[in-house]
């Protein structure tokens, strides 16, 4: 028999309280350019299993019966490096550590300098050492035999037609006896070698990043605030013209003079920005979607939605035609919002702006305000693909706990 282990990785109450699990090690190398991986929750397999793999795909919830791929630990037949004996839990935890410390000192496992196996471990915190560790070059999906939702052509997605993703579980397993289709899909997509690059990541380089981008918005609990970041865009943007100026020329494509004027909720639109010869329409949206023009839809333009785009597309057409200026619509998007305007009347006018964008061109410029940087550090979560991403919280928790074994 071989086998495949789907490993769900940041899935656990300690991720809210900042603490990081041992799957922190999974997308990471050792000192000595290795990667290991653990197995959630525990580091064990059942051995059923034992032995038998021969790829970890890691993996983050999406939704129910869907994963994104984050990475592929490909194993060798000597990979599993432990084999836990007895009944209870603890007994097989106990059993599982030990042969870990023995493994490890013949083959020291180390990160940022420091061992990872403790003398004190009382449960495994590795389970594989791999050859190969893939990692995608874009957004890879597997979804489940009960998955029926609409999935776009653009995305890369693996169906699995002989699997169940259980709901409560942190691995699963697929074989080739119990799933054959589901196992032939998984080899399919890590043959593709179009969809894979190999990068040596270990912790000295994750460490030179900052993964920490606390800011007054987290403090009191705005970080998900339209109206606060609306409001910062419309300060900043305001008072210091230089960087809105190089702003619209980088980013939005437009030369806009020293004389202009930005105006919030002008008609309801989340910022107008007039010089004397362009009108700017921006639409700030972090988790909200587009508005109708009234509590029942009405449809128009081949069936479409009517819309606020629509509404603000009209006044700002009309109005920038009487004073002979060009107008131009952009929507300012989190990465992870993936807003579908296709739907909406008015939406072919509109450009959307992703955050991401937006935070590296305002990361890069030096602004004599205290509050800049918090600007840019609350702009920072919603650059990701995900709301949260868990994967920093360990990270940020393994290099503390990494820095704190040198003091």
């Amino acid at each position: 028999m071989k086998s495949f282990i789907i490993n769900r990785m940041y899935a656990g109450e300690y991720l809210t309280r900042g603490i990081g699990g041992g799957e922190v090690i999974n997308l990471l190398h050792s000192d000595d350019k290795v990667n290991y991986c653990f197995i959630n929750p525990s580091g064990m397999v059942n051995s059923k299993y034992d032995d038998t793999v021969s790829a970890v795909i890691h993996t983050r919830l999406y939704e129910a019966g869907c994963f994104e791929v984050l990475g592929i630990s490909l194993i060798e037949p000597q990979g599993q490096l432990i084999h836990p004996k007895g009944k209870p839990s603890k007994e097989k935890a106990l059993s599982g550590a030990k042969q870990l410390k023995e493994y490890a000192s013949a083959h020291p496992i180390n990160f940022g300098g420091v061992p990872y196996i403790k003398d004190t471990d009382i449960w495994p915190s590795v389970t594989f050492v791999s050859s190969k560790l893939l990692r995608p070059k874009c957004q890879i999906y597997i979804i489940d035999s009960s998955y029926d939702k609409e999935i776009s052509r653009q995305l890369t997605v693996y169906r699995l037609v002989d699997k169940r993703f259980a709901k409560q579980s942190l691995h699963m397993y697929v074989d080739d006896k119990k799933n054959p289709q589901s196992y032939q899909n998984i080899s399919e997509m890590i043959k593709n070698k179009e969809l894979w690059f190999e990068k040596i990541v270990n912790i000295n380089e994750s460490s030179k990043h900052n993964y920490n981008h606390f800011n007054f918005l987290a403090l009191i609990n705005k970080e998900d605030d339209e109206l606060s970041f609306s409001n910062m865009f419309n300060y900043f943007f305001s008072n210091y013209s230089d960087l809105f100026r190089s702003f619209t020329k980088e980013i939005l494509d437009i030369d806009v003079s020293d004389n202009y004027e930005i105006k919030r909720e002008f008609h309801n639109i989340d910022l107008w920005i007039e010089d004397e010869k362009n009108v700017i329409i921006i639409e700030n949206k972090i988790k909200s979607g587009i508005n109708g023009v009234s509590v029942r839809h009405d449809f128009s333009e081949d069936g479409l939605i009517q819309s606020q785009l629509s509404k603000y597309h009209t006044f700002a057409v009309n109005y920038s035609k009487e004073k002979n200026m060009e107008v131009d619509f952009f929507i300012f998007v989190p990465n992870y919002n993936k807003l579908d305007l296709s739907a909406y009347s008015g939406s072919r006018y509109y450009r959307v702006i992703r955050y991401k964008e937006i935070y590296n061109f305002l990361i890069r410029k030096s602004i004599s305000n205290s509050y800049y940087i918090d600007f840019c550090n609350a702009l920072y979560k919603h650059t990701k693909d995900i709301p949260v991403d868990y994967s920093e919280i360990v990270m940020n928790y393994l290099i503390k706990q990494i820095q704190k074994h040198k003091k």
